[in-house]
């Protein structure tokens, strides 16, 4: 009788040891395949790639703020521009009057600026988030190419793209872009869009735009 106790005490250990088994297998799977998405996510560890190629789809065949007539198949440069800490950080005020008075403000990286309108589009917790991708930026390159355009090595007559940023809603997006076609033939900024729908933006604001 004791022994017979003794093999149902050890079918019942077994049971639950084989649940649990299991349990840690389904567990360890499912945390396995959480970071195979994750790694997916080719140029951000927060935001997705279908988030990034989205919007720049769009911006690479619908975009009206160009001062150029380009080629419908527009050339992008491989590499991404780079967001900047200053971007983030207000400048230092007076080194912000001299920056004025000696007409340096394309020094001025920061994004929040009153007279762009920045300053009031973006609440805090969207700062916050918008520097989080920012840290969280994990590639240098662009991998697939974007709508109507072609990745290309040749930095003449090439546009260029940073990654996009978006504000913690989804609703507005930020992006530095430039276009070159020469020495004195180029222009390039911050710039600010807002979500119409799903698929399409419309242009806001801009922040320390310059053009030669």
């Amino acid at each position: 009788m004791k022994n017979f106790r003794f093999v149902v005490f050890l079918a019942i250990i077994g049971f639950f040891f084989c649940c649990d088994s299991k349990q840690i297998k389904n567990k360890v799977e499912v945390e396995n395949k959480e970071i195979l998405d994750l790694s997916e996510n080719t140029y951000s560890s927060i935001i997705s790639n279908e988030e990034i190629y989205d919007f720049l789809n769009w911006m690479t065949i619908k975009n009206e703020e160009e001062y150029y007539n380009e080629p419908i198949e527009r050339q992008v440069y491989y590499k991404i521009v780079k967001w900047d800490m200053a971007n983030f950080i207000p400048i230092n005020p007076i080194k912000k009057i001299l920056n004025s008075f000696f007409r340096f403000d394309i020094y001025n990286k920061y994004i929040y600026e009153s007279k762009s309108g920045t300053d009031t589009i973006f609440k805090q917790e969207d700062r916050n988030f918008l520097f989080l991708q920012f840290n969280a930026i994990k590639d240098t390159i662009w991998h697939d190419s974007f709508s109507k355009s072609e990745l290309t090595k040749q930095f003449l007559y090439a546009r260029y793209y940073s990654i996009p940023l978006f504000s913690l809603d989804r609703n507005y997006v930020i992006i530095y872009r430039e276009y070159y076609c020469g020495s004195e033939c180029a222009y390039g900024g911050i710039y600010v869009y807002r979500r119409i729908d799903k698929n399409n933006w419309v242009f806001v604001t801009s922040v320390n735009t310059w053009i030669s």
